[in-house]
Order: C-alpha cells, then sequence, then structure tokens
C-alpha cells in the first residue's frame, strides 16, 4: 500500500532536483548517461501528492528523483553512472512515495547493457510501473551464431535446429519459434576464423510496451538451454530485453567460448544398486531449469561405467548441478551431491572458465567409493528417545496410543502416511519398539550390501496407531539424523541413542573431510601410547617414526570393516589402540 507524505513541497524539491542532476554531467572512464522514464497513470499516482524515483546499480539502490513531464503521468529524469562498467549491466527499479517498489512482470529487476564507449548516452525505453501497460505487439528479431557447437559435433546442419522461448513469445517457453539459418551474415570469432553459422528469426512479442522481458536459446534436438554469461543474464538467469519493435544483436549460444563436458562414474552403483536403470541417468542444474540432460557411455572404453554429456555455457558463469537416476522398480528418484557420502545436502558447483572447452575429473556418484558401501548385510540397532516429544505439528507423543516407526535413505525413504489417507502402511519391521515401561523405543534391522555406511534417516509417529505408517513429523522436511556404522564387524553395531526431533549429524571422514577421523593422541602409560579415532569401513591407521625418511606403515587390522576395540560415544564406536612407546611414532588416518 502507498504511504502519502510530502506533499506539495517534496514536489517542488523533486522538480529543482531533477533540473541539477540533469545539468551536472561530466564525462570520464566508464560512465554512461542514462535517461529513465515511466508512465506512472494506472497506479492511483497522484501528482503533487506522491513521487515517483529510480534506484538501480547506477546508484548503489538509492533514490534518483523523477520529474514529472507537463502535466502528462510520464516522470523522466537524467543521471551519469560512474557505478557500472561501460559495456556492463545496468539493473533498475521504479519506486513509488519511497516504499512502494515495482515488480515488473519478470519478476525481476529491469535490466539493460549500456553503452560500451564511455560517455555515450543511453534514452531507456518509456516503460510502465509494474509494466501495467496494456500488451501490444512488437516484432523483435533474435539471431544466435552457433559456429562452436558445430565444431564440437554436437550441432549437425540439417539435423539440429534452434529455437528461441520466452515468457510473451509465442508458445511461451514450450518452444516451436524456430529461427533459420543467414549465411549472410558473417563473424570473426576470437581465433579470426570468420563463419557465417547465424540463425535469425522475427517474432511478435507481445507484452507492455517498454516492459522487461526474458528469453533463452534452445537447441534441438539434444534438448540444449543456453546459459548466457552474468552480463547477459536477469535474476532469473535468462537474457533480457525491453519490449520495444527492435533487432537484438547476434550472440554466441551460451556467449562461448566454454564447451563443458560433465564426467560421472557410476561403477558401484551399478554394481549395488540391482534397480540401477543406466537409461535414466541424467545431469540436471540451473542452466536448464534443473531439467534432464540424458548422460551416455562408451561401452567399448577401459571404463564404461564412466558417462558424460556436454553442456556450453558463458565465461564466468555458475553453474549448480547434480547427477540422478530412477531405479527402475519403484520410480524412485536418486540424487547425486557434492560429498553426498558424508551427509552433505549441497548441490555441486562449477564457475566456467574464461576457455574453449574443458573435461571435467571423473567424480563418483554421491562421491562415494567402493568402500563407502556395505559389502555384506549388517545388522544395526536404532533407538530413540520419546519422552516429551512433539510432532512438527504440535501433537504430543502418546504412548499409550501412538506408535513409532523408522524411515531412511537404506530403506529408499518409502511412503510417509498422510492425514489425507486412511490407511497407509509401512513396510513390515520398521516399527520401533518400547524398552520395557520406558520412553526408549527400539529395533534392530539389517542393512543390505551396497548400502552407504553413512546414511540419512529419521522417525515418524503414526498417532493413535490409525495409518499402520508413519506422519513426517519428526522435524521439518530434509532434516534428517546422520550416523555412520563404524564397524560391521560388530553384530548388531548399536547406534548411539537419539531423541525426538533433535536431528543429529555423526563426523565422516573422506578427502573432503579430514576432520571427520578424530584422531588423538595421549601421553604414554605403562610404555603405551593411546590413540583413538572415529573408525568406519575401508579407513585405517598408519605410523612412522621419522617423518622426513621413513614410509608410512599400513596397519591393516584396525580397518573398520573388522576393528571392535574402542568404546561408544556420540559419535559411535570410537576406535582405539595401545601403541609401544619404545620411539618416536607419527599417525595419521586414511582412507584408500
Amino acid at each position: 500500500m502507498k504511504t502519502k507524505t510530502f506533499k506539495a513541497v517534496l514536489r517542488a524539491f523533486l522538480a529543482g532536483a531533477g533540473l541539477v542532476l540533469a545539468s551536472n554531467f561530466t564525462a570520464q572512464a566508464d560512465s554512461s548517461r542514462i535517461t529513465f522514464s515511466v508512465d506512472v497513470g494506472n497506479t492511483g499516482f497522484t501528482p503533487g501528492f506522491d513521487f515517483v524515483e529510480a534506484h538501480g546499480t547506477f546508484n548503489g539502490w538509492n533514490a534518483l528523483p523523477l520529474v514529472e513531464q507537463g502535466s502528462s503521468t510520464i516522470y523522466t529524469n537524467t543521471v551519469n553512472d560512474t557505478a557500472d562498467p561501460n559495456g556492463g549491466k545496468l539493473e533498475y527499479k521504479f519506486v513509488i512515495d519511497g516504499g512502494y517498489w515495482e515488480s515488473p512482470a519478470t519478476g525481476v529487476n529491469r535490466a539493460v547493457r549500456l553503452p560500451a564507449t564511455s560517455g555515450d548516452s543511453l534514452v531507456l525505453p518509456m516503460a510502465y510501473f509494474d509494466d501495467d501497460g496494456m500488451p501490444a505487439p512488437a516484432l523483435v528479431t533474435f539471431q544466435v551464431d552457433v559456429s562452436q557447437q558445430i565444431a564440437l559435433g554436437s550441432f549437425i546442419p540439417g539435423v539440429s535446429w534452434v529455437e528461441v522461448r520466452g515468457r510473451n513469445l509465442p508458445n511461451s517457453w514450450y518452444g516451436g519459434n524456430l529461427l533459420t539459418p543467414n549465411p549472410a551474415i558473417l563473424r570473426t570469432n576470437q581465433y579470426g576464423m570468420v563463419t557465417s553459422n547465424v540463425w535469425v528469426g522475427t517474432f511478435s512479442v507481445t507484452g507492455s510496451p517498454g516492459g522487461a522481458d526474458e528469453f533463452k536459446y534452445y537447441l534441438q534436438p539434444a534438448g540444449q538451454w543456453d546459459t548466457p554469461s552474468p552480463v547477459n543474464q536477469d535474476d532469473n538467469g535468462n537474457r533480457y530485453f525491453a519490449d520495444t519493435p527492435k533487432t537484438l544483436p547476434a550472440v554466441n549460444f551460451s556467449d562461448g567460448p566454454s564447451a563443458i563436458t560433465f564426467n560421472v562414474d557410476i561403477s558401484m552403483v551399478a554394481a549395488l544398486d540391482p534397480n540401477f536403470n543406466p537409461y535414466s541417468l541424467t545431469l540436471n542444474g540451473d542452466f536448464n531449469n534443473w531439467g534432464g540432460l540424458t548422460m551416455t557411455n562408451n561401452p567399448t572404453a577401459p571404463n564404461p561405467s564412466l558417462y558424460s554429456v556436454v553442456v556450453y555455457a558463458g565465461a564466468g558463469s555458475t553453474l549448480n548441478y547434480q547427477y540422478r537416476y530412477t531405479e527402475g522398480n519403484t520410480g524412485n528418484i536418486v540424487y547425486d551431491l557434492a560429498n553426498g557420502i558424508s551427509g552433505n545436502g549441497q548441490n555441486r558447483s562449477l564457475v566456467v572458465p574464461n576457455v574453449l572447452a574443458i573435461n571435467l575429473p571423473p567424480v563418483f556418484f554421491n562421491d562415494a567409493a567402493g568402500r563407502d558401501y556395505l559389502t555384506q548385510p549388517a545388522q544395526v540397532t536404532f533407538s530413540v528417545d520419546m519422552n516429551n516429544a512433539m510432532g512438527t505439528d504440535g501433537h504430543p507423543f502418546d504412548p499409550n496410543n501412538d506408535t513409532v516407526y523408522l524411515n531412511g535413505q537404506f530403506l529408499t525413504w518409502y511412503p510417509w502416511s498422510t492425514y489425507f489417507y486412511y490407511y497407509d502402511p509401512a513396510p513390515l519391521g520398521f516399527q520401533m519398539v518400547e524398552a520395557g515401561g520406558s520412553t526408549i523405543y527400539t529395533n534392530t534391522i539389517t542393512l543390505a550390501a551396497g548400502t552407504l555406511v553413512g546414511f540419512k534417516y529419521k522417525y515418524g509417529m503414526d498417532p493413535g496407531d490409525t495409518t499402520g505408517g508413519p506422519f513426517d513429523d519428526e522435524a521439518p522436511l530434509g532434516q534428517n539424523h546422520f550416523r555412520v556404522l563404524r564397524s560391521p564387524a560388530a553384530s548388531p553395531y548399536v547406534l548411539p541413542m537419539d531423541t525426538f526431533g533433535r536431528q543429529y549429524a555423526e563426523p565422516y571422514f573422506n578427502a573432503s573431510a579430514t576432520g571427520g577421523a578424530g584422531l588423538k593422541i595421549g601421553r604414554p602409560v605403562l610404555g603405551r601410547v593411546p590413540v583413538s579415532w572415529l573408525g568406519q569401513p575401508g579407513v585405517h591407521l598408519q605410523v612412522k617414526t621419522n617423518l622426513l625418511s621413513s614410509a608410512w606403515q599400513d596397519l591393516w587390522a584396525t580397518d573398520g570393516t573388522n576393528w571392535i576395540a574402542g568404546y561408544p560415544s556420540t559419535n559411535g564406536l570410537v576406535s582405539q589402540t595401545n601403541w609401544p612407546a619404545t620411539s618416536r611414532a607419527f599417525f595419521r588416518v586414511v582412507k584408500p
């Protein structure tokens, strides 16, 4: 809601300020003279009572007062922009009464490329506040160069084609706006090569006159969105323009020059997940609105489990991404995450370098190598304290009527019950059992071979024991417990007790989290040095007597696969040993 303040006194001040700002122009390095213009006629704006400003990167998002033109509803002003670099991007919005910020139809800031030459002027198209003007068709010509894609073999003339998709284009973001090659347009790339691979199309764009609009180019049949460089993308990651008749400059698809090959090794997934469907493996990211790009392998390569796909992106762009596949029998989607074996929930990311092409080093799915999986079944005991437990829906646990269940990553997260279904049972065997008359509930289950040794899980209540399965009511979505099976040889391996609603994550040791080993060396006692660490399968202790010359000695017996010596802690079994204190010794924990 607008706040009406200052009235005629402020209006007089704005007029004076506008004249001063418009006249004080001095050309200097990285400067552009920008004229803003907005029509406030559809806002209920009262001249002399309300006021309008431009805010943006040109002035640190502070206020530039705009001045009424005659007795119209159009307000303008001109300013010297020295904050944004020449050839760079200016972002801005209009604001009424100092607090009513517009939200253009795209929902993002307005954006425009600045002149490349210092001191040049740019008159921005007159826009309606909030893009609230009557939509009007404007013919816009789009041009994109696919020379790099042709050179790399990912675009084949006569087989492949280019589309332009956008918010106010025909068919919106769903395609059908085909571009055609124009051999008369010649362009020279950074290596001096002249090509004629520009594809062109003119379409009627129907939006508010001067309004903020967005679009992207799209390659078919590859299903590849282009990824503009930061200077050419708005807050949504799309290309931008104002809705006026124009011919947009020709650009390289994804602004070049980088072609990125993504590689993921699914050998462990293929070996351990019997439901893995290799044809469902995709690369998903913000460069394609998290849609899936199909990944392929070379069956005759030395490593046929290496799957790859190529993505084009502008230098300097930040790509957030992950790999995914679908289990064939359940339709369950399995998500890869950076260092996912340690319970990390982050996407992978890449800042695109300024090179022609880059072949990223292969990674294991979820960064999980062979020793991160169980090689044989293992029994694990879970326990949770339900004392004063309260569900996220405000339901207090009633031990006389309610039941508790276990759900988790090792169960492929079977469906939670909901209040919309009276009967939605859990798989058999995952109800927690009350230990005597206490508030502790336990259950021992068998983790199958191929299960990750570090796993996420969660408890859930079934109020009144009415659905035969749990509600997802222990903690908000995505907030889980994370524990590590540190010694499969202990049967069953007893996990530390959980408290309902207090999600805890144990440390996990790998190359990305070396502190997860928790290695500690104590003072000698009776000729022995106590050494302790947080073990896990595939992790063992090494020792050496001289850091400069001697080789590390592997203590293979300390591998968490079989080692059971230690004591319990909030992080599970703390492995320990006593080393003879006969000479100086250095220790480290490794995971080959």
